[in-house]
C-alpha cells in the first residue's frame, strides 16, 4: 500500500512492520540452515576423534554474530524506508513554496528569472555572466556588493536574450567565482525509478534534494 502527498507517491507506510517480518523470517531460515548443518556434522564425524565442546561455542558464537549483522542489515533497510517516506511527505508539505536550487545552467523564456549568489567577503564590482549555446553571451553589472547573500533578476526581454538554455556564472574584482543559486516554486516532488527523491522547480525543472539550497516560503500569489 502507498501514500499519496500533494499529487506525489510516497513509500509504503507498512515499512517498519514489514521489515520486522523480514527480519524475523531471516533469523528462522538462518537458525534452521545452521541446525541442520550442525546435526550433519554431528552424525558424520570421526567417532574415534569427536568435536570438542569449544568448537560447538565457537560455531554458535559465529552464527550469533551472523544473525546479528543481518538483523542489523533488514533493520537499517526498514529505517531507511520510513525516513524516506517521511522525507517525501515534508517534502510534499512544501509545495507552491519558493525554493532556491544550485544551478549553473538557466533555461529562459519570456518571464522573468530570480537568483542569489553568497559573497564572503564585500567586492568593488560583481558580474552575472550568461553564456548561450549560439555564443551569446550577456552580462549584468551588478556594482559593488557587501558581503553575504546578493539577489539578481535576470530579464530575458530587456536583455534581448531568445529563449534557450544558458551557462550562468558570477564574476566579481577580487576574482573570485561564487556559486550560483535560482529561485523557483516547488511544483511536485516524486520518486524515480532508483528510488531517488526528484522535484520538479518551477522555472529551473526537474533536480534532487541535495541540490535544494533554502526553502524562501510561500510564493507570491500562491493561495494561502
Amino acid at each position: 500500500m502507498s501514500t499519496t502527498v500533494n499529487g506525489t507517491t510516497s513509500g509504503s507506510g507498512l515499512a517498519a512492520g514489514e521489515g520486522a517480518a523480514a527480519i524475523a523470517a531471516s533469523n528462522d531460515s538462518s537458525s534452521q540452515l545452521f541446525m541442520s548443518l550442525l546435526i550433519a556434522q554431528i552424525q558424520n564425524q570421526d567417532p574415534l576423534s569427536p568435536m570438542e565442546s569449544k568448537d560447538f561455542v565457537q560455531q554458535f558464537a559465529a552464527m550469533s554474530q551472523v544473525q546479528s549483522m543481518e538483523s542489523l542489515a533488514s533493520m537499517t533497510s526498514a529505517s531507511t524506508a520510513v525516513q524516506e517516506s517521511l522525507l517525501i511527505v515534508g517534502l510534499g508539505g512544501q509545495v507552491g513554496n519558493e525554493v532556491s536550487v544550485a544551478s549553473d545552467q538557466v533555461t529562459l523564456g519570456q518571464d522573468v528569472v530570480s537568483g542569489a549568489f553568497v559573497l564572503d567577503g564585500a567586492v568593488k564590482d560583481a558580474t552575472v555572466v550568461l553564456k548561450g549555446g549560439n555564443g551569446v553571451t550577456k552580462k549584468i553589472a551588478l556594482g559593488a556588493q557587501d558581503a553575504g547573500t546578493v539577489q539578481f533578476q535576470i530579464d530575458p526581454q530587456a536583455l534581448g536574450l531568445p529563449s534557450g538554455s544558458y551557462a550562468l556564472s558570477v564574476e566579481t574584482s577580487n576574482g573570485t567565482a561564487p556559486s550560483t543559486e535560482l529561485h523557483g516554486r516547488l511544483l511536485g516532488v516524486r520518486l524515480d525509478a532508483s528510488g531517488s527523491v526528484v522535484l520538479d522547480v518551477d522555472g529551473v525543472g526537474e533536480v534532487g534534494t541535495s541540490d535544494i539550497v533554502r526553502f524562501l516560503g510561500r510564493a507570491s500569489g500562491s493561495a494561502t
